[in-house]
């Protein structure tokens, strides 16, 4: 866990410090790109007249590689079985995290959008037009202005019965009553 926080600090550090020196860069821009143009034709004399020790080296170089790794191989295979147990674990902590993550993503999303999606209903029945939200309201009042109070109301089930121009209502399973429009 410190070793986390102090990756973290630690590439702070860097971006803060590559953020003070970025003017500082961008002064010494021209500059680099005339060397760099000055050095190109020395850089390919350099690179053919360096090209056979290269090769020579990495000749030598090879069987001391290939003994380093032979060497190196049963430890790395070692390593491995031993890191495995965890390796695995975080594995599936990270999918279940990852997995965790796009649930809480899909949820937030789907809730932004039906709290911003505004929806009217209306009911229209031979020569009325009322607005469904408008008749909650007006029941609302109606069971408010009976003694009740506003956060007494737990559920609110409305029956609409155009044909007598009337809703009934049942306020949490046991207040009834009607309200005309």
């Amino acid at each position: 866990m410190a070793t986390k926080k102090t990756t973290d600090k630690l590439k702070d550090i860097a971006k803060d410090v590559q953020e003070a020196a970025k003017p500082y860069v961008e002064k010494v821009e021209p500059y680099i790109e005339k060397a760099r143009e000055k050095a190109e034709p020395m850089l390919d004399e350099v690179k053919e007249k360096s090209a056979p020790v290269i090769k020579d080296v990495k000749e030598k170089a090879d069987p001391v590689i290939k003994d380093v790794m032979e060497k190196a191989d049963p430890v790395i295979k070692e390593v491995k079985k031993r890191t495995a147990p965890a390796t695995k674990a975080i594995k599936e902590q990270s999918e279940k995290a990852a997995d965790a993550v796009k649930a809480a993503t899909k949820d937030i999303t789907e809730t932004a959008a039906k709290k911003s999606t505004k929806t009217e209903f209306f009911i229209q029945y031979q020569d009325y037009e009322v607005r469904t939200q408008d008749i909650a309201d007006k029941i609302r009042e109606q069971y408010i202005s009976l003694g009740h109070k506003a956060s007494d109301i737990k559920e609110l089930q409305i029956y609409l019965k155009p044909e007598e121009n009337a809703a009934y209502y049942v306020v949490n399973h046991k207040d009834t009553g009607k309200f005309t429009y």
